[in-house]
């Protein structure tokens, strides 16, 4: 099952909510805030990409990744729709919001603001004109259309460009199963359930480069593919204030110090400087209550040694000739 990953625009919008009549500096600002958003959109999907991608033998659960972002009408609210359909021309329906740079679909002449019509033959699943849900549910539904196009690898899309009706046909890439989301806020934030990676708009934008912000999605992500949610629920694991304390919190702080140690190999997988992972954590380790840890997780300082014991395995390997393989953790395997 393909993952795709996703925005969630209309949190941004909702925030600032457009007046009945706006002036033209105020739709300007929204627009800009907009093209803003989409360039972050763009980042988190290439990274996650090619984590995903480089992952692919690590992870038990596969899918048929197109490399492009979908976003919806849908997904805003009243007093948001009017700036969406302008920026995007999603008043015809679901567009593609950003592409992965020579991924799957920029190769076959996907282009952003496209508007997707049918996956192989089959209309794109669209809500009722003026409708606003205030509900996911629309996105999944064209999220589970496509998935299940592309269940060969392959889907035909065809899109609205402009005046003109095309058929644009992608080869999907093969990768880790699951969808990276950026979710508007102003909270540094990221967390994993299984099947998303989810960070907000102030942590991507804190990263200093494209190898920090891979950090945080790869520590995210190694907690997707060691399935740790599902070794937590199993082992009764409480969530909420219970989780700091007793066999609790040893759990967790277990699946966490496992999650960084992994996420170097990743990044080195696909292609991006695990020396990231220490810079990131060595200025934002530093902030508030970051700089002490917690019983769920280390402080910065423990995080980053461990990061720089893993890196230099990851080196020695390399120099001696062989694939670095992580060796504190069974990684799942496909069956």
């Amino acid at each position: 099952m393909a993952r795709l990953l996703i925005s969630l625009l209309a949190g941004l919008l909702m925030i600032a909510a457009e007046p009945a009549v706006a002036a033209p500096a105020q739709g300007a600002a929204r627009e800009d805030s907009l093209a803003a958003m989409r360039a972050l959109d763009q980042r988190v999907a290439t990274i996650g990409h090619r984590l995903a991608v480089a992952g692919l033998d690590w992870c038990r659960e596969r899918a048929w990744l197109p490399g492009f972002v979908i976003h919806d009408l849908s997904q805003y609210g009243a007093d948001s729709r009017a700036a969406a359909a302008r920026a995007f021309g999603l008043d015809a329906g679901p567009g593609v919001l950003a592409l992965v740079p020579a991924g799957p679909a920029d190769r076959a002449g996907l282009r952003t603001d496209d508007i997707l019509l049918a996956f192989d033959g089959r209309p794109a699943p669209r809500e009722a004109p003026g409708r606003t849900t205030g509900s996911f549910a629309p996105m999944e539904r064209i999220l589970t259309a496509l998935d299940e196009a592309l269940a060969d690898g392959r889907v035909v899309l065809a899109v609205q460009r402009g005046a003109r009706r095309l058929t644009v046909t992608v080869d999907a890439a093969r990768g880790c199963a699951t969808r990276f989301q950026l979710i508007p806020g102003r909270r540094m934030n990221a967390q994993a359930d299984g099947i998303y990676v989810q960070l907000t708009t102030a942590l991507a934008q804190y990263a200093a480069d494209e190898s920090e912000l891979a950090a945080v999605l790869a520590h995210e992500f190694a907690h997707n593919v060691l399935g740790h949610r599902v070794r937590l629920n199993q082992a009764g694991v409480q969530r909420g204030l219970l989780a700091n304390f007793g066999n609790n919190a040893r759990r967790i702080r277990q699946t966490e110090v496992e999650a960084d140690r992994l996420s170097v190999y990743l990044m080195e997988r696909a292609g991006y400087d695990p020396q990231g992972a220490v810079r990131f954590w060595s200025r934002f380790g530093r902030r508030g209550l970051n700089f002490l840890g917690s019983p769920t997780h280390p402080n910065w300082r423990l995080r980053v040694q461990s990061f720089e014991a893993e890196i230099a395995r990851i080196r020695a390997a390399r120099a001696a000739g062989r694939v670095p393989e992580p060796d504190f953790v069974t990684l799942p395997r496909p069956a």
